[in-house]
């Protein structure tokens, strides 16, 4: 009995240099992060002419690479069509997008802690402000065909007595408002702050909550890693690094209490598959 006790010991103790290198395998720490997106999407993520990938998420995560103790970033290019089969395949470690968490992506995969809020919110003219959803009656607003925005308009316009211009193209949209043709474009908050940065012709009027948030989604069975990045993450906001990322890239400060600086308790976003309650405080340096 004591001869096979210690032969299973030492077993055990040769196993271990291999259990460590599987656990480790899937996040090499030796090599560059590899998160996923679709290319395109300012001001998230996004080709410089010389074809260097920046924007805010790709900032960020290289941030949560550092903290990593990783040598930096790499953005695998996938369409958004693919992009969860490539989390699954393992050709990344997790999805950048930015996804905003629904039911149906929450029973397939699993996501972190929540790091922006989901807002709509109307772009005007510089010349032609609004200050609540109620200035708009009786004017024309633009939507593009199909969007969220639609959906809001669909459920809202006769309310506020907005009459709604349908565009199949968002630079169509836009035109229409550079032109007074229409009083506002309805977009995402987030984009509307990155229009209003980069076209001085607007500004961002009118945010609309949705309750929606962004989170980054990591495999179902990726619980370990979901955690330390969760760690990582939180140490950003509590440290002031992500609302200053937030302030470069939309030219806005954060709210003081939306998700770019609310650290959330446990781990995973509350409410949703995969969320952990009890969780230590991360230790930040």
């Amino acid at each position: 009995m004591v001869r096979s006790a210690i032969a299973t010991g030492a077993l055990l103790l040769m196993l271990l240099p291999s259990l460590g290198r599987a656990q480790t395998a899937d996040h090499p720490a030796d090599q560059k992060l590899r998160v996923g997106a679709e290319i395109g999407f300012a001001p998230f993520n996004f080709r410089e002419a010389d074809g260097t990938v920046t924007g805010f998420e790709v900032e960020m995560n290289g941030d949560i690479a550092k903290r990593l103790g990783r040598p930096g970033i790499e953005v695998v290019d996938v369409v958004w069509a693919n992009i969860f089969a490539a989390m699954a395949a393992k050709r990344v470690e997790y999805i950048i997008g930015p996804m905003t968490i629904t039911p149906q992506r929450a029973q397939e995969m699993l996501f972190g802690e929540p790091y922006f809020n989901v807002a709509l919110a109307f772009l005007t003219r510089q010349d032609h402000r609004k200050h609540k959803v109620e200035d708009f009656k009786g004017e024309a607003v633009a939507v593009t065909s199909g969007s969220v925005q639609d959906d809001w308009m669909r459920d809202n316009a006769a309310k506020y007595g907005i009459e709604v211009q349908r565009f199949d193209k968002t630079a169509d949209a836009m035109q229409a408002v550079a032109i007074g043709r229409v009083a506002a474009y309805m977009t995402t908050q987030a984009s509307g702050l990155w229009m209003a940065k980069t076209q001085k012709t607007f500004a961002l009027d009118v945010i609309v909550p949705t309750g929606q948030v962004f989170a980054l989604p990591f495999r179902k069975d990726d619980a370990a890693f979901r955690d330390i990045v969760d760690d990582k993450l939180k140490c950003m906001k509590k440290d002031g690094t992500l609302a200053a990322v937030y302030k470069k890239w939309f030219d806005a400060d954060a709210a003081p209490d939306s998700a770019i600086v609310t650290v959330y308790p446990g781990h995973g976003a509350k409410g949703w598959p995969g969320y952990v309650a009890d969780a230590p405080e991360p230790k930040c340096s």
